[in-house]
């Protein structure tokens, strides 16, 4: 009788140790996953020094002034004015934003082509 019930025992312990183990991740596979992150904060702390030239080569690269608008026709209309005057700003910050939108790209293209990550999954 003293021998099922040590092996009934064993049985439970095997049972809820292999279920535990099921759950769990196991020393090696944690060791790989903290291994697999520090090379990912590397990489990222790369690529932030990178972004930081770059951004600081752009804050020093010379910005192309906003031509000055020529004054609106006056006309007797002041809706008309208005809007032409409205029509001008936006077409002025449209440009602005498009010339900027320009530089990122630009930044981005030379970014990538500088810091190459071999081996890395995209």
């Amino acid at each position: 009788m003293m021998r099922l019930r040590v092996l009934g025992l064993s049985r439970l312990r095997r049972a809820l140790l292999s279920r535990l183990d099921s759950r769990y991740v196991t020393k090696p596979d944690h060791r790989q996953d903290l291994k697999d992150a520090l090379w990912e904060v590397q990489m990222l702390r790369r690529e932030i020094v990178a972004l930081r030239g770059e951004v600081d080569r752009l804050r020093r690269a010379t910005v192309t002034p906003v031509k000055a608008a020529p004054e609106p026709r006056v006309t007797a209309d002041p809706k008309a004015a208005e809007a032409h005057r409205l029509a001008t700003e936006t077409a002025e910050a449209v440009d602005t934003l498009l010339q900027n939108e320009m530089r990122i790209w630009q930044a981005i293209d030379d970014l990538s082509a500088r810091v190459g990550a071999p081996g890395r999954a995209g």
